[in-house]
């Protein structure tokens, strides 16, 4: 398993930290650090997970100030998981070629898949952490598990006998 404290010592250059918390002020720099860990587990899974974007615009808006470092950027996509650049594609430049692409979620299979390999790769999400995560805020409501049951669910495939119908609805 991967702690966020090695993904920061593997992937995140001190620069890269300053120059993240100059521009999320007055964000804590706490909070920053949470952010860059989600993208960067997200980054790294990426070669493994295809589809849209799943997590939330506050995770977007840290990987739109990494890509803008450009250098940095290529660097850190050599260092990931896959060793390839990573490209993001705006859903405004994607509209112009189909106009559903605004509209579309998610895929709830490799979302799903997605949000087991984090559990897998990264231990349990974390009370902190799973508000970026839009599917598994929307699983946690529906289906009303404890996020220690949910975790559990993810890791194991096994849904809690009482909340089977809740998933299934």
């Amino acid at each position: 398993m991967i702690t966020n404290e090695q993904l920061r010592e593997a992937f995140l250059p001190a620069p890269m930290k300053y120059y993240f918390d100059k521009k999320l002020a007055p964000l804590p720099s706490e909070v920053v650090s949470v952010r860059i860990e989600e993208l960067l587990k997200y980054l790294n899974m990426s070669v493994f997970c295809l589809g849209d974007i799943p997590f939330t615009l506050e995770i977007d808006e840290v990987w739109h100030l990494w890509i803008m470092e450009t250098a940095q950027y290529v660097a850190l996509c050599d260092k990931l998981h896959g060793r390839r650049f990573i490209h993001h594609s705006s859903s405004d430049y994607a509209e112009y070629f189909d106009a559903r692409a605004k509209k579309r979620t998610v895929d709830f299979e490799k979302g799903l898949a997605m949000l087991s390999a984090y559990v897998l790769n990264y231990g349990a999400f974390q009370p902190d952490r799973v508000a970026y995560w839009p599917l598994a805020e929307q699983l946690l409501k529906d289906t009303r598990w404890s996020l220690d049951e949910f975790n559990h669910w993810l890791s194991s495939g096994v849904v809690p006998e009482q909340d089977e119908a809740a998933l299934a609805a």
